[in-house]
């Protein structure tokens, strides 16, 4: 997993707390959630610090809570992460990411609208063809390959 992936973990788990709230956890705790153990934590904390996804503050000795404060918003992270997949061609991951609990229902909407575009054919007008008979009968949507090999879903409006 790469540290976008860990961020969205953690933005996942702590949906509850805003951008730029500050609460309080244990390493614990984030070991649970990351699924690693406490000293890959440490290290997960101190690359997203770097990359300014988060803000983190050591609790000062053994057992004190360490403070912690997501510094970008899940909508805005989120989105960018399917596109670099979508743009990788690993469309399966992408969609595993869209289907996990806990998406809030706009995201996920644009992020499978996002996903969709990428996946559909373009559409265009009947109109915009060239040389096509204009006739008042209606015409079924259907795939036409044009000179250069490109594929188009041409449907007719009414």
């Amino acid at each position: 997993m790469n540290i976008i992936e860990y961020y969205l973990l953690l933005r996942l788990q702590y949906q509850e707390y805003r951008c730029h709230q500050s609460f309080y956890v244990s390493l614990n705790e984030l070991a649970r959630v990351l699924c690693c153990s406490t000293r890959n934590v440490k290290r997960l904390l101190r690359k997203m610090v770097e990359d300014q996804l988060i803000f983190f503050k050591p609790g000062g000795g053994r057992g004190k809570r360490s403070k912690l404060q997501f510094r970008r918003p899940l909508h805005q992270v989120f989105p960018l992460y399917i596109q670099f997949l979508i743009r990788q061609g690993q469309f399966r991951e992408a969609v595993r990411w869209i289907k996990r609990e806990g998406i809030p229902a706009k995201v996920r909407e644009q992020c499978y609208r996002e996903l969709l575009r990428h996946l559909s054919f373009p559409g265009i007008p009947l109109h915009e063809i060239n040389g096509f008979p204009q006739h008042s009968f209606p015409v079924t949507p259907t795939m036409i390959a044009s000179s250069t090999g490109t594929w188009y879903l041409v449907e007719r409006n009414n």
